[in-house]
């Protein structure tokens, strides 16, 4: 049973890695279109990567966040914003599978058709009244919803109401796409392709099976009372989050030191005392510098994914000092990539500031990726640090 469920993670890892090249080709109509293409989103499907996280009950594969590190490393370097979507999508069906109940799974997955999330926790406007059987959302506004022009159910976040309109809690909903309106807002410097539109709800009715406390889920007290007995599902929802956002830069910092090594045999050198590039002590020094901060920032990134999973498998949720720590790993990953990308971008010359120079895709697309505050390096360095001198995070949502 071990060495089958070993193989079908390492094919799927296969068929990750078998779509860079004709990912590096679209990546500039994934650009230019500002989402992901159709044939890209049609061949995620039908290679299974979408449903990585997804139970087998619902047709996924129930792997884990090792085998979904490697796959969005392998995505994100064949093109960053395929990576960022492949990410996202898949660890919303973790939060799904894990948050609701099995009457919530049983109406998504039994609603017909390619199902794929996307979602967006924090909304910048929103009116919620407690009504009979549920909820209604009188208007609401989530900016940055990766993935809302493919996705078919949505997750949000939403503060909890009691009748008189007081917040007691702040709540995950999940819902159908065909309720909300996107608005066509993304035009960015990076992760182009996303799609990362706006969402505006208006008089939405969101049945109460439907609503669940996001601070029970942070805290491992997940309403999947059918899931209990599977480990993937008692993940610890916040850094697994985390690592969606972070991961993506790794396949990405990658992307760049392929690049610039593929480039440098034939790039001549100018003031440097040799005739190319390649044989400059500068060069051996970047080069160096640049492939060991990738070494690290993989380091932290599996270091966190496996933890999670051997927690998970352990049946103990992972405790509050090991989130905030996992935070921390990411957050110093998320540097290291920047540092070596930062080397890279330097190394290539005044070559990439020229549009259409891939490098410079890679740069813009991690640079949109390094503003994400979930994986800020300073904030989560800083958490953890309060952690080790016996002080409480400043961060409660972890």
């Amino acid at each position: 049973m071990t060495s089958t469920i070993l193989d079908v993670q390492t094919e799927l890892v296969e068929k990750a890695r078998s779509f860079v090249p004709r990912l590096r080709d679209r990546a500039k109509e994934t650009e230019e279109i500002r989402r992901i293409p159709d044939a890209t989103i049609n061949e995620l499907k039908e290679s299974g990567l979408f449903y990585i996280l997804r139970s087998k009950q619902f047709g996924g594969y129930q792997t884990n966040m090792r085998t979904y590190t490697d796959i969005v490393t392998e995505i994100s370097r064949g093109c960053g914003s395929t990576g960022w979507i492949v990410a996202l999508c898949c660890i919303r069906e973790l939060m799904i599978s894990e948050s609701f109940s099995e009457k919530t799974h049983q109406e998504i997955y039994g609603s017909g058709g390619d199902i794929v999330f996307s979602g967006v926790f924090e909304p910048r406007k929103i009116q919620v009244k407690k009504v009979e059987g549920g909820y209604i959302i009188e208007e609401g506004y989530w900016p940055f919803c990766s993935g809302s022009l493919h996705a078919t159910w949505g997750y949000f976040g939403m503060p909890i109401v009691d009748e008189d309109g007081n917040v007691v809690d702040q709540g995950l909903i999940t819902l159908p796409m065909s309720q909300v309106e996107i608005t066509d807002d993304w035009h960015v410097m990076g992760l182009c392709g996303t799609g990362s539109n706006s969402i505006n709800m208006k008089n939405v009715f969101v049945p109460d099976h439907r609503v669940v406390s996001f601070t029970d889920a942070i805290a491992g007290k997940f309403q999947s009372d059918h899931f209990r007995d599977i480990p993937l599902y008692n993940t610890a929802l916040f850094p697994a989050l985390a690592m969606s956002i972070g991961v993506p830069g790794l396949g990405m910092a990658k992307a760049a030191l392929e690049l610039f090594m593929e480039k440098l045999p034939n790039r001549r050198a100018a003031n440097l005392g040799v005739e190319y590039l390649g044989d400059a002590v500068t060069t051996h020094h970047q080069a160096a510098e640049a492939s060991l901060k990738i070494e690290t920032a993989a380091m932290h990134f599996y270091q966190v994914a496996d933890r999670l999973d051997a927690c998970a498998v352990s049946g103990e949720y992972m405790s509050k000092f090991e989130r905030v720590k996992a935070l921390a790993n990411i957050g110093y990953a998320v540097q290291s990539c920047k540092e070596a990308i930062d080397i890279l971008i330097l190394a290539t010359g005044s070559a990439y500031v020229g549009n259409g120079n891939p490098m410079q895709r890679i740069g813009r697309d991690f640079a949109a990726l390094y503003t994400h505050r979930t994986v800020s390096p300073i904030t989560s360095k800083e958490n953890f640090g309060r952690e080790l001198c016996g002080l409480s995070s400043n961060t409660k949502n972890i």
